[in-house]
C-alpha cells in the first residue's frame, strides 16, 4: 500500500538526513519506507492496510522557525496535531489489476492514474489423436 499523509501544516518538514520510521503509538516500530513529498505532506509506503483519515503523528524535534526534523512518523488515534492523517491511498497493493507505481513517479507527480496490468489471455490447446497408431500390431 501506498498512502499520502498531511501532516498538520504547524511546521515545515525538513529534507531527510536518516531513515523516518513508521510506528505505532511512537513505541513499535512498523515496516515501512517514508518519502518527504512536500514541506507538509509524505508518502507511506508499507504493507500494512490503514483507513483514510487515519490519525498520525510526528516526532522530532524543531530546527528553528517553523522548520522540523522529522524522526518519525507515528499511526495513531490521537494526533498531537489537527489535520494530521492519511490523506489518500495512492496505490492499493490489495487490488490486483493495477501494477504498483516507482516512488519516483509519485514524488515528481509523474503518475496520475493508475496502470493496469498487462491483460493475459490463456491458450487452449486441443488434443489430436489424428497420426497417432495406438494399435501398431
Amino acid at each position: 500500500m501506498i498512502y499520502k499523509a498531511i501532516l498538520g501544516n504547524k511546521y515545515i518538514i525538513n529534507d531527510f538526513i536518516e531513515k523516518v520510521e513508521l510506528r505505532l503509538e511512537h513505541n513499535i516500530v512498523l515496516p515501512a519506507d517514508i518519502y518527504k513529498y512536500d514541506r507538509n505532506t509524505v508518502i507511506i509506503d508499507t504493507p500494512l492496510l490503514y483507513s483514510v483519515k487515519q490519525g498520525v503523528s510526528i516526532g522530532g524535534y524543531a530546527e528553528g522557525g517553523k522548520n522540523f526534523r522529522l524522526l518519525e512518523l507515528s499511526i495513531t488515534d490521537f494526533p498531537v496535531l489537527e489535520n494530521s492523517y492519511i490523506s489518500e491511498v495512492v496505490y492499493d497493493s490489495t487490488d490486483i489489476w493495477y501494477l504498483k507505481p516507482s516512488i519516483e513517479s509519485i514524488l515528481n507527480d509523474t503518475y496520475t492514474e493508475p496502470i493496469p496490468k498487462p491483460k493475459q489471455e490463456l491458450m487452449v490447446i486441443k488434443s489430436s489423436d489424428k497420426g497417432e497408431n495406438k494399435n501398431d500390431n
